[in-house]
């Protein structure tokens, strides 16, 4: 079973306390997908949000012209489908799991008795909401006043896991190809694989492992 503590490390409820996500706990469902499996579907109608405790999980949407176009990717202690966390309705991408995953669910039936006798939880996930609103607006605003390498470099630090421990740097999974990123934004393997090689020798990436740590961050969220 998740614990309150291990629920403060997903950031929709980073800013609360173990006794604010306690009531939570009962309704989190804990399930384990393989490889392959397909958690919703662009356009189902649905009612919950995911939680990813272990695994990687992928979100995409199908072009005009019938090709997919990866919009995220999802790791331990990251949620997704929060749209429908108040209420139910169609699920805006796809979600397919990349690695066998160990997901927690949550289904919106149960959010407005509990956000009724919580009223810091209300307030945490409307902060939380309209910060990833924001988010996603400058990422809009970046998608058209940027180079493409400067989109790159933006989804970079979007996708950005912390350092596990103090000292080390910022990290992208490397499990994430070349092809993947420039599905992401619309661009060719082959520039994406320009602008990572010129990052790498200007020593603002390096490549550690499973891991393509981010040296120098401040570079790359100033990349015209």
């Amino acid at each position: 079973m998740l614990t309150a503590n291990e629920l403060l490390r997903f950031s929709l409820f980073s800013s609360l306390t173990a006794e604010d996500v306690f009531p939570l706990l009962p309704h989190l469902q804990e399930r384990h997908y393989r490889r392959g499996q397909l958690l919703f579907v662009e356009g189902e109608i649905g009612s919950c949000v995911y939680f990813v405790l272990s695994g990687q999980v992928k979100l995409t949407k199908r072009t005009p012209e019938g090709d997919e176009q990866i919009l995220d990717w999802y790791g331990p202690y990251d949620s997704f489908a929060e749209i429908l966390l108040l209420e139910s309705g169609p699920y805006p991408a796809t979600a397919e799991v990349l690695q066998d995953s160990v997901l927690f669910v949550l289904n919106n039936e149960i959010m407005p008795q509990i956000l009724e006798i919580s009223p810091s939880l209300s307030l945490a996930l409307i902060r939380t909401l309209s910060r990833r609103l924001r988010l996603a607006q400058e990422f809009i605003r970046i998608l058209t006043n940027r180079s493409t390498s400067g989109i790159l470099a933006a989804l970079f630090l979007r996708l950005a896991q912390p350092a596990t421990s103090p000292g080390n740097h910022i990290f992208v999974d490397a499990s994430i190809t070349h092809r993947d990123f420039a599905n992401m934004i619309g661009t060719s393997r082959e520039c994406v694989n320009r602008a990572i090689n010129g990052w790498k020798k200007a020593g603002i990436l390096k490549l550690v492992d499973d891991r393509l740590e981010i040296i120098k961050p401040h570079e790359l969220a100033e990349w015209p």
